[in-house]
């Protein structure tokens, strides 16, 4: 994909829902709200839709269509246009029962599994939330104070909507579990970072030793200098080893270590 094919995918991204919502802007007004006999005021944004009937065209042909079965028909018809176009690749000079034919069988296998994943998760966690909103829509709202609308209000409308936000964290977990490559991506970047830190520590650690042993004499500091720096490869060997690019960091022993001081002495 070109940077104009992107940049033209994440705008029309951007677009579509805002053009979507735009009805919101004309219906969605200041309200006031008599409370308590009209003791009190309560000032809140509230919905004045001309007909109950816009009202629900809007909700079912438009929410509940282009937010929910619109993303679901389409991830559910993308992934499945993968998992085929993977499962029919073949590997050209390659036994049917060798030890490769199986892992690549394997292989597709956790992708098959890992995109089912990603769809019934998508499906599951924002279902709840829809059909509140549509039996709010549809049915008789519950008598002020009942036990069914202090229920949806309080506990099952919040959990619906925490559970639908949730979709939006949860497939790099579901990456991890399925995926090797991206496990190993993971914790390369967190390698990296650990690492590029550890480093900062060590040379600041290192400075901090230079400047303390100024007033030694200058034999003994150099002989502390020369332990601190195998003492920070040690470390480093310990802490920034990397399977795919590894660096080589040769300690000496501490018997090495004590023949430099003492000839350094």
């Amino acid at each position: 994909m070109t940077t104009r094919a992107a940049v033209f995918t994440i705008c029309v991204i951007w677009l579509f829902p805002v053009v979507v919502f735009v009805p919101w802007v004309f219906v969605y007004g200041e309200r006031t709200f008599p409370v308590d006999g009209g003791r009190y005021e309560f000032v809140a944004c509230h919905a004045e839709w001309p007909s109950q009937w816009m009202f629900r065209a809007f909700t079912v042909g438009v929410v509940f269509f282009t937010c929910y079965l619109l993303p679901l028909l389409c991830i559910g018809v993308f992934y499945a246009l993968i998992a085929a176009r993977v499962w029919r690749r073949r590997v050209s000079n390659l036994a049917v029962q060798s030890r490769a034919a199986a892992n690549i069988r394997r292989s597709k296998i956790r992708l098959l599994r890992m995109l089912v994943t990603v769809v019934v998760l998508f499906a599951t966690s924002w279902l709840p939330l829809y059909v509140i909103n549509l039996r709010r829509v549809f049915n008789a709202a519950p008598a002020a104070g009942s036990p069914e609308k202090r229920l949806i209000d309080s506990y099952l409308g919040p959990l619906a909507q925490w559970l639908g936000a949730s979709n939006s964290c949860v497939n790099p977990f579901v990456y991890c579990y399925f995926s090797h490559a991206f496990r190993s991506g993971v914790a390369a970047l967190l390698r990296a970072v650990f690492c590029r830190s550890s480093s900062s520590v060590s040379q600041s650690t290192t400075l901090e030793l230079g400047q303390q042993q100024r007033h030694l004499q200058p034999a003994a500091a150099a002989a502390a200098a020369a332990t601190a720096d195998v003492d920070v490869m040690v470390t480093s060997g310990r802490r920034c080893r990397d399977d795919e690019d590894e660096i080589e960091i040769i300690a000496l022993s501490s018997r090495t270590t004590q023949d430099i001081q003492a000839g350094l002495l």
